[in-house]
């Protein structure tokens, strides 16, 4: 009798701790954004407080960033790098990865969505596409995570991998993505791609809509005639004090009054 209650209470605590573990895990789960907040508090003396000066180009007005999880937690008041000229770059602007596919979130958005609002830095969302999943299915993934406020970007959508679709089955898909995020939103999306991907599989058939371009280490951008340009991803290796790994830096195609009226309404 004494060795079953023995067992029986070895086995009411071992549950009590699966339990209590259990529900540890869950806190944590529920309260993640406050929790690599309170990290960020505790390791904040071990961010860089240097940073060498990267190449921006010049001429340009408004300056930007695009960050996910791979920039890991971001110190949003010290923003900022020096160009060649050992010019001040702040940053006005930031493209936040909200969503991939079907079902997956950016595990940092919610954390950064919110930062970059309480920092008075002017906030966009994109999403991942797939060009072999259902554009309808992740539509209503980045619209299920993403709530727009009037200020922010128009939402953007990056379109760089084939997938083993033809260009016409690429342009059909995400036609339909695009219809379903601008009814949402009513707003037009904004394209981001590479440059020989807009050229080669875009721009023949998405004219109406602004393009967000990457082409690293130039001068200048220099699409093909056509091809209407609002931001351009100019480095994907900006040193920036913040942020501990390199970040990608873009910039806009305006004055600061034409950006303004491109925000969302």
């Amino acid at each position: 009798m004494a060795k079953q209650k023995s067992k029986t209470l070895l086995w009411t605590k071992r549950l009590l701790q699966i339990i209590l573990v259990a529900v540890l895990i869950l806190f944590i789960y529920q309260n993640r954004k406050y929790v690599r907040r309170a990290y960020r508090y505790i390791t904040h003396r071990y961010y860089k407080t240097n940073f060498k000066p990267s190449d921006f180009p010049d001429g340009y007005e408004v300056h930007g960033i695009d960050v996910s999880h791979f920039q890991d937690v971001i110190d949003w008041r010290k923003l900022q790098a020096v160009n060649t000229h050992g010019d001040t770059i702040n940053f006005q602007f930031v493209y936040i990865k909200a969503t991939q596919g079907l079902v997956i979130e950016d595990e940092m958005f919610d954390e950064n969505w919110d930062d970059a609002r309480d920092h008075h830095i002017v906030r966009g969302a994109y999403h991942y596409f797939l060009p072999d999943r259902s554009p309808e299915l992740q539509a209503k993934n980045f619209t299920s995570t993403v709530k727009l406020q009037a200020g922010d970007l128009p939402p953007a959508v990056d379109v760089e991998e084939v997938r083993g679709k033809s260009k016409d089955e690429i342009v059909a898909t995400l036609k339909v993505y695009l219809h379903k995020i601008e009814e949402q939103y009513k707003v037009k999306p904004i394209i981001y791609s590479n440059i020989n991907f807009v050229e080669d599989y875009l721009a023949d058939d998405f004219e109406e809509y602004p393009f967000w371009i990457s082409n690293y280490y130039q001068q200048e951008l220099d699409p093909d005639e056509g091809i209407r340009w609002v931001f351009w991803q100019h480095s994907n290796k900006a040193d920036l004090l913040g942020i501990n790994s390199n970040a990608d830096a873009d910039v806009f195609n305006g004055s600061r009054a034409q950006f303004d009226s491109l925000l969302v309404k």
